[in-house]
């Protein structure tokens, strides 16, 4: 058979574990496998082609993915959709596509996708070679990736994982996962563990996976060299080879590998060596591989002897992160054993700090190093919440003398198409102005207080007067404090009522500028200013309605 595996042309920055599961399968039976993102231009009819998803937001370019596959394969019924997005909307998924195979939660046996061989599919090791197929690069994609354990112990009303995992199990043997991936692809420093709550196991199931880490070498002492290059290409060409795959990519890689060799402080020597094989590899050569196997012991001898053979530290990722509410000193004690990297803990509810702090503080104690965290918004929190836990996580950074970078995360109801959602006490404009903060430091708040302070004021009133901002006015806060419109707007706004101030955010939040208060109507024309525009028009003067004027 010859198989397709797609997935939808969207920035994410973890591999699709799903398909490379299902190639794994597939390759096993014997079958022709190829890799994609994206719409590929082709002639070829695919005998089966499986499309992942996942987020709801993108539900859009998913179902124009799909439907421009339709025509690819010898039956809809050999198209299969599965993963995440399709999971939750299914009915949906099936009524705008015609598809009846959308697969529910996860590919625990064969038979879902019509075969009768009863394989656990979502046990099997991962495929990192289709990784090769693609030009795309995932920004995490050079690790191990890894489930122990499916499904949680809490029913959390804005997460999915009850819904598509169910209850908590340990699912996946480690030492097989990593061994394996091992054996085949080379080894890889860091594990990114993607097990939604680990901590909800058993005392002594969490002890038999922290020991299999262990003896895998995940410990706190330096013990990874990185392979050599040369080697972990030459034996993917191999695979693709007995795979009957095309070898393009891996050529493409073998290419860019000596180039960055030869840019090394290489002795006169081997610097002429790496020219010479270049040189030669389609002019002596036609065939590249054949080039580059001749000259292998030279290729590996000279990669060898500038290769950084110092052995450094492995790190493990807990990167759904760590439930506080599950952590107990017993359990800290398994996990101090780990090099974990950071310690991830979920700080989703101001209601939860006495539990979050309980947790960080008992990390500490046992030395974990860095902590990270994720802190939701916009579901049913108020603003203040957020710059609440954000100021804890300052006091506690300071407290123990180590980083605890944040990762507020906007919340959007599991099941809708488009990031439009807004909470109960929240608004447009505010979280437009919370985005537009966060940008600055791509998503991360990392601990500094004068950033934060500068960022999400000094206090809570100081807070709510940035998110009543324009949004110019905070994306490029520099460069209007300095003109001084930034303190023409401060002075307006100070002079509204509260009535008046939460008027003002409604008409924004709706894109209504219109109004007839004449106080409102003064301030107005601030939330119409583009500093792309005034950029382009340096020289003029911006005439405000309320008759002041600045120099640009």
């Amino acid at each position: 058979m010859h198989i397709l595996l797609v997935e939808p042309d969207y920035k994410n920055k973890y591999p699709p574990m799903g398909l490379m599961k299902i190639s794994s399968y597939h390759k096993s039976r014997g079958d022709y496998v190829l890799f994609y993102k994206g719409k590929l231009n082709n002639s070829r009819i695919w005998d089966r082609i499986y499309i992942t998803t996942l987020f709801t937001f993108d539900y859009k370019k998913v179902v124009d993915t799909i439907n421009f596959y339709k025509s690819q394969v010898t039956s809809l019924d050999n198209i299969y959709v599965g993963g995440i997005m399709a999971s939750i909307l299914y009915k949906d998924l099936s009524n705008d596509t015609g598809l009846q195979n959308i697969l529910v939660g996860r590919l625990t046996y064969s038979e879902m996708i019509g075969f009768d061989d009863n394989v656990n599919i979502d046990q099997l090791p991962l495929d990192y070679d289709i990784l090769n197929d693609i030009q795309y690069k995932y920004p995490a994609g050079d690790n191990f990736f890894a489930y122990t354990s499916r499904g949680c112990v809490n029913k959390c009303s804005f997460c999915a994982v009850p819904f598509l995992e169910g209850k908590l199990d340990i699912t996946n043997d480690i030492r097989t996962q990593i061994s394996t991936i091992r054996d085949k692809y080379g080894d890889k420093r860091n594990l990114l563990l993607l097990d939604n709550n680990i901590l909800g196991l058993k005392e002594e199931e969490l002890e038999k996976i922290v020991n299999d880490l262990n003896e895998l070498g995940f410990v706190k002492e330096p013990n990874y060299v990185k392979p050599l290059k040369v080697d972990v290409l030459v034996k993917a060409y191999y695979r693709h080879i007995e795979e009957g795959r095309s070898p393009i990519n891996i050529m493409t890689e073998f290419s860019l590998f000596l180039h960055k060799l030869q840019e090394k402080k290489l002795s006169k020597s081997n610097r002429k060596i790496i020219k010479d094989i270049i040189s030669d590899i389609g002019t002596i050569y036609e065939d590249e591989i054949q080039c580059i196997l001749d000259n292998y012991d030279k290729i590996r001898e000279i990669e060898k002897k500038y290769s950084y053979k110092i052995p450094v530290q492995r790190y493990v990722d807990f990167n759904q992160g760590l439930d506080a509410r599950e952590l107990t000193e017993d359990k800290m004690k398994i996990l101090s054993r780990l090099p974990i990297r950071p310690f991830r803990i979920a700080y989703d509810d101001i209601s939860f700090t006495d539990i979050y702090t309980r947790a960080l503080t008992l990390a500490h104690k046992y030395d974990a190093s860095e902590f990270s965290n994720y802190i939701l918004y916009n579901y049913n929190d108020k603003p203040e919440d957020l710059y609440k836990r954000l100021e804890k996580n300052l006091e506690l950074s300071e407290e123990f003398n180590k980083h605890i970078y944040s990762f507020p995360m906007k919340y959007e109801a599991i099941n809708q198409k488009s990031r439009t959602y807004v909470g109960v006490y929240w608004n447009k404009h505010y979280l437009k102005i919370i985005k537009a903060i966060l940008n600055v430091s791509k998503g991360v708040f990392g601990g500094d207080r004068s950033f934060f302070e500068k960022a999400f004021g000094k206090n809570i009133e100081e807070y709510y007067e940035i998110l009543s901002m324009p949004k110019d006015l905070v994306t490029y806060r520099m460069y209007f404090e300095k003109i001084g419109v930034t303190a023409q707007w401060k002075k307006l706004y100070n002079g509204l009522t509260i009535n008046e101030k939460i008027e003002l955010i409604n008409l924004v939040s709706n894109g209504d500028y219109d109004s007839n208060n004449k106080k409102l109507i003064h301030i107005m024309p601030y939330y119409k200013i583009d500093y792309k525009n005034i950029i382009k028009k340096e020289s003029e003067i911006l005439m405000l309605d309320n008759g002041d004027s600045f120099n640009l």
